[in-house]
């Protein structure tokens, strides 16, 4: 269990900083509500699991197969931000729904979070060195402690979605579709600025 709540800690500390993914999350659910911001969330908590499920395993060739992989899908990244950045930018009238809606792109929005996040492997730097910090041994793990960690790590970054996903919730009520109209280009940009960073600082390293 305790591994479980150090998991949860990780998860939350390493979602914390505001990037790509909380810029499109926030305005996912001003724009589209509750449900489109909590699948980018998910997506993102997926990732993360999954970084905390390789950190676990650092010493193994599971880390090691990724890790030759990154800049493959740091560019892959890199590409769905500024396809993203340019969908944000050039899309047309803002209707802001008041009430529930049948939304439908949910599976887009997890994907869209999952491989933004998993662009950046800072996140898997971060769970190694929080787990070295905390002096979890590697090479003691077992099925059941990989298992718990990453199952924190998903519940704790999904904590720090959720509380991101109430924020907006609270903008929304304060705003008008001008509003998100303006903030759609502002962020479009912002994330596209985030793309191309991402492919230019993965090419320029080869």
């Amino acid at each position: 269990m305790l591994t479980f709540f150090i998991g949860v800690l990780s998860g939350f500390c390493l979602a914390l900083p505001v990037g790509a993914v909380a810029i499109l999350c926030i305005n996912k659910t001003l724009q589209f509500g509750f449900k489109s911001g909590l699948a980018v969330g998910l997506g993102a908590a997926f990732a993360d699991a999954f970084y905390a499920f390789i950190a676990i395993y650092s010493l193994t060739t599971i880390s090691n197969i990724f890790l030759q992989n990154q800049e493959i899908l740091r560019i892959i990244g890199g590409l769905c931000l500024v396809f993203i950045s340019i969908r944000m930018i050039f899309s047309g009238p803002v209707v802001i729904e008041t009430k529930e809606v049948a939304y439908s792109k949910w599976p887009q929005d997890i994907i869209s979070g999952f491989v933004i996040t998993l662009s950046n492997p800072l996140t898997y730097i971060g769970f190694i060195a929080l787990l070295s910090y905390m002096h979890l041994v590697f090479r003691n793990f077992n099925s059941e402690l990989v298992l718990n960690f990453s199952l924190g790590a998903f519940a704790g970054s999904l904590i720090w979605w959720l509380i991101l996903i109430e924020f907006a919730r609270f903008l929304k009520n304060k705003v008008n579709s001008t509003f998100i109209k303006r903030s759609n280009i502002i962020s479009g940009f912002i994330i596209l600025v985030f793309g191309v960073l991402v492919i230019l600082s993965t090419l320029g390293n080869n």
